[in-house]
């Protein structure tokens, strides 16, 4: 086998190998996706829940309004 050859096929093996796996790069850059994913599920349930508390705060607000004796 001459030298072009072997290069050639370490080559073509060091590719396949790299391509079969994802590289920690790559892992590390889909973990961070998917976290990032998940955070911004979260503040859109944060800002629910505060529009909510909103609300709650307005009810109380008005049932005081309208069970408060006026003098």
């Amino acid at each position: 086998m001459t030298i072009p050859n072997l290069m050639r096929r370490a080559a073509g093996r060091a590719r396949r190998t790299l391509q079969s796996r994802p590289t920690p790069v790559a892992r590390l850059e889909s973990d961070l996706r998917a976290q990032q994913d998940r955070i911004d599920e979260l503040q859109l349930e944060i800002d629910e829940l505060r529009r909510d508390s909103l609300r709650v705060a307005e009810l109380i607000d008005l049932a005081e309004q309208a069970f408060t004796p006026k003098p």
